[in-house]
């Protein structure tokens, strides 16, 4: 089932957090891997094969250039979003069959470099000091939504309960762990937790639509039904997280 395939990796990235923002890279990439190569490269749009590729090539450098980097600066980021675009750009110029689905086939491209890049903000939150609590509070929220899409309730139900039940958790982690109520205050905690649910229930939500517009909840690729929520969630627990930590 994605949804528990989603907490099971939401889980490894929490221990990999907690080891270092190296093996927290590591498992970033195989988000970037699921999205690009195992969605977007299944996408029904020409020349989705080489905007995936692209993409996750991208979106792996940025990966490792924020480790080796140190900080916890979006740097690398915008550094290779440039290149990507030009790229994006020249993959159509090359081709030789007309170029039919022009528009499409470039939206594509440049919207699956700009997705796939966005876990980067993964790892440059645990290069802030205190950032590993964010980070953890974060995922939190995200695999609190993944571990409720299980649950046997109508998706407007489960999804609402994931966020209100990641915020209570994220309230009691800061009353229960000295060390996280010392680094991120509580409303704070509660704040990072519900906000990155309700994104990942927002990104569930557009995959379901696109499902729908697709004519069948089985046309969407697993990999981007288990990515997508990890994907759309790490700037917002960035900003915040940046906010709480520094």
């Amino acid at each position: 089932m994605p949804s528990l395939l989603t907490a099971g990796l939401v889980a490894v990235l929490a221990v990999t957090a907690a080891a270092g923002r190296a093996l927290l890279a590591a498992v970033v990439i195989v988000v970037q891997a699921l999205f690009t190569l195992g969605g977007v490269r299944f996408s029904s749009v020409h020349a989705a094969r080489p905007a995936a590729w692209l993409a996750f090539a991208v979106a792996a450098a940025a990966s490792i250039w924020t480790v080796y980097d140190g900080t916890s600066g979006m740097r690398p980021v915008a550094a290779v979003l440039g290149p990507a675009l030009v790229a994006a750009v020249a993959i159509q110029l090359l081709r030789r069959d007309g170029r039919p689905g022009l528009t499409a086939s470039l939206t594509l491209t440049v919207a699956a470099c700009a997705l796939a890049v966005l876990p980067v903000a993964w790892v440059a939150l645990r290069s802030a000091e205190g950032g590993v609590y964010a980070v953890g509070l974060g995922l939190l929220g995200v695999g609190a939504v993944g571990l409720a899409e299980g649950l046997p309730l109508s998706a407007t139900v489960r999804r609402a309960l994931a966020v209100l039940g990641a915020g209570g958790l994220a309230a009691g982690l800061v009353l229960v762990i000295d060390d996280v109520a010392a680094a991120v205050p509580a409303v704070g905690a509660v704040v990072v937790a519900s906000f990155t649910a309700l994104t990942a229930v927002t990104a569930l939500a557009a995959v379901d639509r696109i499902g729908q517009e697709a004519g069948t909840h089985d046309s969407v690729p697993v990999p981007l039904r288990v990515s997508m929520p990890i994907v759309t969630t790490a700037p917002v627990a960035y900003v915040l997280g940046r906010i709480l930590v520094g």
